[in-house]
Formats: C-alpha cells, structure tokens, sequence
C-alpha cells in the first residue's frame, strides 16, 4: 500500500490536476457556467420582451388604428350631411327709434333642417381614401424598420454579454483549477521536487486569475443590466444566456429593404398629391334641401311650416395660372426622390458588400486563432510529459497556460465581432 505522501502519489495527483487542467481550460472558451440557480434566457426570450416593452411599436399600433377613424371621415364627409339651425330675432321700433321694419320684418323666427350631399364627387372621394390607405403602408414600413432596428441593437448586446458570459466562464474554471493545484504544489515543495518560489508563482498567478474573473463579473453584470434596460425588463438578477445560434442571411434582395420601399410609397404620396391638386380645379356640385319653419312674427310660426330645395354649384374660372405652382412643386420633389432613392440603393449594396468582405475575413480569422489554439494544445501536452520528468520550469507552463488563456478569450471576441457582422447583414436595411 503507497504511502498518500509519496513522491510517485504526488506526481500522479499533479498530473490528474494539470490533465483535468487542460481539459477544463478548453472548454471554458466554449461552454457556459453551469448556475443552477440562474434564470436561462436565449434571444429570442430578449426579442419578445423587447417588442412587448417597446413604445414607439405601441404608438405605431395606436396609428394604425387611427387610421380607420379617418377612413370613416372621408366617408362621412362625402356622404348626406344634415345640420338643424333655429333663431329668434325680436326687432322692437317706435316713431322715432328702432330698426325700419322694412329690413328687419320686425322680427324673425325660424326653425329648419337642412341637408346637403356632393355629387359627382367619386374622385374626391377615393383620393381621399388612397392618401389614407397610403399612409397605411407608410406605417407598415415605419413598423419593419422599427422591428429590424430593436433586433439589431437588442442582439448586439446581446451577442457582447454573451461574450462576457463566455469569458468569466473561462476565468473561473482556470481559477478553481489553480486553487486546487496549489494544495497539489504544496506538497510538491514539501518533498523538495519544486522550490518555494514556484509555489509563490503559482499563487501570484491564481491571484490575478481571481482578479481577472473578478472584472469579467463586473463587466458581465453590467452588460447584462444595458440588456434588460434595452428590452424594458426591470430585472437585476444575473441571468444565464443561451448560446447563439446565428446564420448569416444565403442572399440579399434591396428591394424588400424598408427603407427602399418607403422610397415607392414616396411615389405614390407625390402622384396622389398631383390628383388632388387637378381635382380642386373642378366644378363641385352639392344637392341642398332643407325644411322647417320662417316666420316674421311669432304669432305666423305655426303657419308657416315649408321646404325647400336646390343645387349649388362652384367652379373655379381663373386663379391666376396658380395651379401650375403645385405641379411644379411635386416635379422638384420627385426629383429629389430620385436622386435619394438611387444613393440608398448604391449604398444599401456597397454595405452589403463590405459586410460579406468583413465575414470573410472574420472566418479567416477564426480559422487561424483555432489553429494557434490546436498548437498551443500540442505544447501544453509536452510540457505535461517533461513536467514529470523535471524537464521544464513551472514558469514555462505558466507561460504556455497564459498565451493559450489569451487565444481562448480571442476566439471568443472573433466569433462575438462575427456575430455583429451576422446580425448587421440579417438586419440591413
């Protein structure tokens, strides 16, 4: 039976920890923390409370229906249209003061209902309706660029405190491993295999692992609080989030662009503009009735019940040529759209192009930080070989740990800057 305090049983132990080490190590760049107590939540959890919380969609909603209320007005105006109207006018005179009854009738007094409805008016009528239906579409699209606008920057944060949650993950498994393999080093000093000094180092480094993993909670807690406070969710627990799962859009198509189809209903707002200017240089024609009482005493009221009807018309015969001003207003305004319209377009494409190039040299970049991680991997496994052998300083593993702990924490900031070009070509608008 081998005595616990034996060099060889040593040996073993320090092995087993540096072993469990590694292993350790590399999945701290790739796992989460295991919190059993903490509340998982994935993107797309952000993503509706995001969208529950938002105002501005909640205004838009509140538009949209406004928007029936003055589809109903434009029907009702251009409907029957009955107004009731009364007076009673007591014009007093004597032999020398008073009104001439001659213009006043000595009083009036009058009760009428009167109706009126436009005629001819179908024009009016739809454009009317077209500029609502219009502003409809204005709103939808207003809707999809707010929606993709809230997506990008809620998935932007959350793809940095998934990285700070990546991060602390990593720098507390490299922390407890260190704290256990100083109890191993201890008695490695003790049987005289390694000096004081490497046990100092060792609790030099654990130290500053314990510091780093400090600021990585601090920076995690905090990202994770600009999260919540994005999505409008009051809540200050420390949450465990999902992995991502990314994928960056096959093709690209403008033209289902946002912002590029507001450039149509643009279109449509001027041509509808141009309607409108043509059709109030028409004649207009309204059907009026109306029925009640006149008197010009109030004793004849009961007598003199009666109805009326008639047509009124209006019709513009010379405005000094200022129907041609509106015209050339919309004219210049279609011009600039224009113009817009085609910069938006140039530019939509050349981001699209800049973000391929971009995620193309991300994935180079990944591609090669993997690589320095498989070789840094290689070396570790040597220097585990020759560490049992006395070949090789505890500093130089030290070293070799470090530069693998900083590749680790850049494969997880290259796939975080990936993953902002992913969601910059998923929401590009």
């Amino acid at each position: 039976m081998s005595d616990p305090g034996s060099t060889s049983t040593l040996h073993a132990k320090w092995r087993r920890g540096v072993d469990a080490f590694w292993v350790l190590l590399v999945a701290a760049g790739i796992c989460l923390p295991c919190g059993t107590n903490a509340q998982t939540r994935s993107l797309d959890d952000y993503l509706r409370i995001a969208e529950s919380n938002s105002p501005l969609l909640k205004d838009q909603a509140y538009q949209r229906e406004a928007l029936a209320l003055d589809s109903s007005d434009i029907r009702a105006a251009f409907g029957l249209q009955v107004n009731g109207s009364s007076q009673f006018l007591y014009a007093p005179n004597g032999a020398h003061w008073g009104y001439d009854p001659a213009i006043t009738n000595g009083g009036l007094y009058s009760a009428v209902v009167g109706a009126s409805v436009p005629l001819f008016n179908s024009g009016r009528k739809r454009t009317g309706l077209d500029s609502v239906a219009l502003r409809g579409n204005a709103l939808v699209l207003a809707k999809e660029g707010t929606l993709l606008d809230l997506h990008l920057r809620v998935t932007d944060q959350y793809i940095n405190t998934y990285a700070d949650q990546r991060v602390l993950a990593a720098a507390e498994d490299r922390m407890r491993l260190l704290a256990e393999e100083e109890a191993v080093m201890q008695h490695l000093v003790e049987q005289g295999i390694y000096q004081q000094i490497d046990l100092l180092n060792l609790r030099v480094t654990a130290q500053a692992q314990r510091i780093a993993a400090s600021k990585a909670k601090a920076l995690l807690k905090n990202d994770l609080l600009t999260l919540n406070t994005l999505c409008g969710l009051a809540d200050t627990a420390l949450a465990e989030l999902a992995p991502l799962a990314l994928q960056a859009p096959v093709s690209f198509d403008p033209s289902a662009s946002p912002g590029l189809r507001q450039f149509a209903v643009d279109s449509l707002t001027n041509n509808i503009a141009a309607r409108s200017g043509d059709l109030n240089c028409r004649a207009r024609l309204n059907a009026v009735g109306d029925a009640g009482r006149h008197a010009a005493m109030i004793s004849d009221g009961p007598n003199r019940l009666g109805a009326s009807a008639g047509v009124n018309v209006s019709m513009p015969i010379y405005d000094g040529n200022r129907r041609r001003t509106p015209h050339a207003r919309i004219a210049l305004r279609e011009k600039s759209r224009t113009a817009h319209q085609g910069f938006y377009t140039e530019q939509l494409q050349l981001r699209h192009i800049q973000l391929r190039e971009a995620l193309a040299q991300a994935d180079t970049l990944l591609a090669g930080t993997q690589r320095q991680s498989a070789d840094e991997e290689h070396l570790l496994a040597l220097y585990r070989v020759e560490l049992e052998q006395g070949l090789v300083r505890l500093t130089d593993l030290f070293l070799a740990l470090e530069n693998h702990a900083r590749t680790v924490n850049d494969i997880i900031q290259t796939e975080a800057d990936r993953s902002h070009i992913v969601n910059a070509l998923t929401h590009l608008q």
